[in-house]
């Protein structure tokens, strides 16, 4: 009689996480090798187009073929001739439903640097994309965002079958390619970003590098609602950080930023329920590509969460203290 194959169940670290990261580590050293190059240049931006246009490459390889990624314009039978278009880093369509309605390109650029034109139908998401996590990128990322407003109304029912607005699973967001030691006390950038709450489908951000923090881990910006007003006792954007509060309604929303290596798949997985329409924001889109280092040594316990600086403190004094008894001993 056959072996009975034992059933299978969630393992976690899950299989091929670390193999999983490599997405974000190529995004980050073609980021590194751009800034590099224009360091010595007047006006260093080339290191932000580089950003945008790996961003929207690693989004377009991982993300379901349906989904076509592009810089563009999003076009409303609507919104009048006269207005001028704004140009977004990273918009999501359904290309398998949509047309094109013109192609902006360069002879030098590659495909990640064409902008397109698509109809508002069939506008999926918007992303903004920013190379440093601060107040002033924060607030350029959120207005950019904003503009979006006028097309996330709902159209009426009509004998025409003209679309004005976009879909009803729209989702917009933010992503930051670093957040730097010298902008750990930046703390109002956790409040600017709730200047876009109030925008519909309005996700939140994603960091994907912490200066000073592990090596796989990356920051991730969500919302939380609370019963009263609670004042942030922030000590550095590198650890766990809050936001001030600000009222809805009979409630208090939040913006709360945590770092770990699981933030990558997190947001990734995100992305694609967000799309399908079934994101939950209390509970995990996906377990794919989900582990810690900590996880992978067998350790159910990880420091994340802990200040660095603490955690080192603590190690060396612990370290100390077993020295000094194993010196006695002798």
């Amino acid at each position: 009689m056959a072996k009975q194959q034992t059933p299978l169940k969630i393992q976690i670290p899950n299989q091929g996480w670390k193999q999983f990261l490599t997405g974000r580590d190529e995004m980050l050293a073609a980021y590194d090798r751009a800034r590099v190059h224009s360091s010595k240049r007047s006006v260093q931006t080339g290191h932000g187009n580089v950003a945008e246009a790996e961003f929207r490459k690693w989004l377009g390889d991982f993300l379901p073929k349906r989904y076509g990624v592009t810089s563009g314009y999003i076009i409303s039978q609507g919104v009048p001739n006269s207005e001028d278009f704004v140009h977004y880093d990273v918009i999501i369509y359904d290309q398998l439903e949509s047309p094109v309605l013109w192609v902006e390109a360069s002879p030098d650029s590659s495909q990640q640097g064409e902008a397109m034109a698509i109809p508002v139908e069939y506008v999926c998401g918007v992303i903004e994309v920013k190379a440093v996590f601060n107040k002033k990128s924060v607030k350029q990322a959120v207005e950019q965002l904003r503009k979006l407003r006028p097309l996330m109304g709902f159209s009426k029912p009509s004998i025409h079958d003209y679309r004005f607005y976009l879909p009803k699973n729209f989702f917009c967001a933010t992503v930051f390619y670093e957040l730097h030691k010298e902008n750990e006390k930046d703390f109002a950038a956790l409040d600017s970003l709730l200047d876009g709450s109030d925008l519909r489908g309005f996700y939140g951000g994603y960091i994907l590098r912490p200066e000073s923090h592990e090596k796989f881990s990356s920051g991730k910006i969500s919302f939380e609602y609370l019963h009263e007003n609670i004042e942030p006792r922030n000590s550095s954007l590198l650890f766990w950080s809050n936001s001030k509060c600000k009222k809805v309604h009979e409630f208090y929303l939040r913006a709360r930023l945590l770092h770990s290596e699981t933030h990558f798949s997190e947001f990734a997985f995100d992305i694609i329920a967000l799309l399908k329409g079934n994101y939950r924001p209390y509970a995990l889109s996906s377990m794919y590509g989900f582990g810690t280092s900590d996880w992978e040594k067998g350790s159910a316990v990880s420091v994340t969460y802990s200040n660095p600086e603490a955690v080192k403190r603590f190690n060396d004094e612990t370290e100390k203290y077993f020295n000094s008894k194993t010196d006695y001993l002798r």
